[in-house]
C-alpha cells in the first residue's frame, strides 16, 4: 500500500502541475494519449508472461525464433494485446543479435528473406520495431530494404532510435509507411526511482504534447511499477493506447512532421539514456 501511495502521490503532482491546455495544437481537441511498448519478449516465458498479464492496451514486441515467442504471441493476442516484431538490428558495440538478425553484410534478397522469415515466425503481427540496430538504423540503404518488406506486407514501425542518427523513421515517412518514434526508454536502469523518473517524463510529454511513446522491458522492476502505475493513467486524464491506435488518432489529426531531437546514446546498451525533446511523430 505504502508503495502504491507512493506512484499516485509523485504523479497526482505531476499531473496538478501541468495543464493539458499546453499540449500540441493537433491535439487540442483530444485526450492526452500514451503508447507502452514492451521490448525483447519470447525468450523467458515467466518474464512473459508476467509482462502480458499488465493492463490495458500496451503493445508486445517479440524478438523472432525465441523459444517462446510463438507461444506467448497466441496468449497476448487472445487477451486483445498488440504483437509486432522486435527485429534484430546491427549495433555498432558488436553485441550478440541472436536469431533473425539484420546486417549490413546481408544483400537486399537475404535482408528481406531474413525479415520475411522473422514476421512468419511470429502470428498476429501488425508492426515491427527495431532492437538494437544502431548502426544498421543509420544506413538507408538498409532501411529502404527493410522498409519495402514493411510496405508489402501492410505492417507499421516504430523506430526505438537507438542512435541520434537514426534515419530508419525517415525511411518509413518516405515510403509511406505508418511510423511512431520512440520517446522515452522507461528502464535502462532496473531501479524503481530510475524508471519512476522516466515514467514521470512520459506522462510530462504526454500532456504537453499530447501523446508520448514509451519503451520498457519484461524486467521483474518494470511490471512490478507498471502494475501500480498504470491503473491511475485514467486519473490522470492520459489514455493508454496501442501503437496502432495511436497511429489512427496521428492519421485523424494530421500530426506535423519533424526531426526527432535525441541526446547521444549509451553503446554499451544500445538505448539512449535521457529523454528526446519535442518529437512530433
Amino acid at each position: 500500500m505504502q508503495f502504491f501511495r507512493r506512484i499516485c502521490s509523485a504523479i497526482i503532482t505531476l499531473g496538478a502541475l501541468v495543464s493539458p491546455s499546453y499540449a500540441d495544437p493537433v491535439f487540442k481537441d483530444n485526450q492526452p494519449v500514451m503508447a507502452i511498448v514492451i521490448d525483447d519478449i519470447g525468450d523467458n516465458r515467466k518474464k512473459g508472461l508476467a509482462a502480458i498479464n499488465l493492463p490495458g492496451a500496451i503493445t508486445y514486441a517479440f524478438l523472432p525464433h525465441t523459444p517462446h515467442s510463438y507461444d506467448l504471441a497466441e496468449i497476448a493476442y487472445k487477451q486483445g494485446k498488440e504483437v509486432i516484431l522486435h527485429a534484430p538490428m546491427q549495433n555498432k558495440a558488436g553485441l550478440r543479435l541472436g536469431p533473425g538478425a539484420l546486417t549490413e553484410q546481408l544483400s537486399r534478397k537475404e535482408i528481406q528473406q531474413v525479415l520475411h522469415n522473422s514476421l512468419d515466425s511470429i502470428p498476429h503481427v501488425v508492426g515491427m520495431n527495431n532492437h538494437m540496430g544502431s548502426l544498421l538504423t543509420e544506413n538507408r540503404q538498409k532501411m529502404k530494404e527493410i522498409m519495402a518488406v514493411a510496405k508489402q506486407r501492410n505492417i507499421f514501425f516504430i523506430d526505438s532510435v537507438t542512435t541520434g542518427r537514426s534515419v530508419a523513421w525517415k525511411v518509413a515517412h518516405e515510403h509511406q509507411i505508418p511510423y511512431l518514434v520512440r520517446d522515452v526508454f522507461l528502464d535502462n536502469k532496473q531501479n524503481w526511482n530510475y524508471i519512476h523518473n522516466q515514467f514521470k517524463q512520459a506522462l510530462s510529454l504526454a500532456v504537453t504534447q499530447g501523446h508520448a511513446v514509451v519503451i520498457g522491458h519484461p524486467y521483474p522492476a518494470t511490471v512490478e511499477y507498471l502494475s501500480e502505475a498504470l491503473p491511475i493513467l485514467e486519473q490522470l486524464g492520459i489514455r493508454l493506447v496501442s501503437a496502432s491506435e495511436l497511429l489512427n488518432i496521428r492519421s485523424r489529426t494530421q500530426l506535423l512532421m519533424a526531426q526527432p531531437k535525441v541526446e547521444p546514446c549509451d553503446s554499451s546498451e544500445g538505448h539512449c539514456q535521457t529523454l528526446p525533446v519535442a518529437i512530433k511523430h
